[in-house]
Formats: C-alpha cells, structure tokens, sequence
C-alpha cells in the first residue's frame, strides 16, 4: 500500500476530543521505503470493533440482570462493562485474585468497607456510588 492509499475512515475519529484515535499503519512513500502513516480507521476494522463493543455491552446487560436477581454484586457487572478481569482489578486495586473473587459474590460485597470500595472504585476509574449500583 503507497503512503497516499492508507485509509482514513473516520468513523471513531473526534476532532474535538483530546483523545484521538489513530492507527499506525506501514506504506511505501514515493521512494519505495516503508514510513510509518497515521490512519483514521479502515471501514471494514471499524465494524469489527463496533461488532466487539456490542457484544461486549450485551454481556454486561446479561450480568446486569444477574446483579438485579441476587446471584452476584455489582463488582461483577462493572468488570465486564470495564472490560476487565478479576486479575486486573487485582493488579490495579491492591486486592489479591481470590479476594475479588470473593468480592463477586453479594453477601461478600454487601460487607466491604467504603475505603475497601473505594480502592475498587479507584482501579475501575468510576465512583463508589456508581461501583455500589447498576443503574
């Protein structure tokens, strides 16, 4: 691919956003080297992310009906919507695997101290209120 044929669909791209996400793609410029070009996207990669993101969003909608029935604490929902493992809250907040298991569970959950849930709350980057609800 030359330099001038990297594709720049835009569809995740905000302008305004201090946050802009770009790709780095490899093309050969006019000398038959290789440079290394910033892409907006590519049609057919964005989908595949779109299509990621949805099923990621169901998932947690499915926990989120677990949270509501009583099978298990808001922890949980708020791993999957973070996209996060029991070992990264683990790595993040300080608490060992075993003890965010444990966290997973509502009896257990119902008992954690506000400076345990905002250790938990810190790592996920939301607020205690919004760690302690599903709404």
């Amino acid at each position: 691919m030359k330099v001038k044929e990297v594709p720049q669909d835009d569809e995740f791209f905000q302008p305004d956003s201090a946050v802009q996400l770009r790709d780095r793609t490899y093309a050969l410029d006019e000398n038959g080297q290789y440079q290394e070009v910033p892409s907006a996207g590519w049609k057919p990669k964005n989908e595949a992310i779109r299509f990621s993101w949805d099923n990621r969003g169901e998932e947690a909608e499915a926990l989120r009906q677990k949270v509501i029935a009583g099978k298990c604490s808001p922890l949980v929902y708020h791993m999957a919507k973070s996209v996060m493992t029991p070992r990264i809250l683990a790595d993040y907040s300080g608490f060992s695997r075993r003890e965010i298991h444990k966290f997973s569970k509502p009896k257990h959950f119902e008992t954690l101290e506000q400076a345990e849930l905002s250790r938990l709350a810190e790592a996920m980057n939301i607020s205690v209120e919004e760690l302690t609800s599903t709404d």
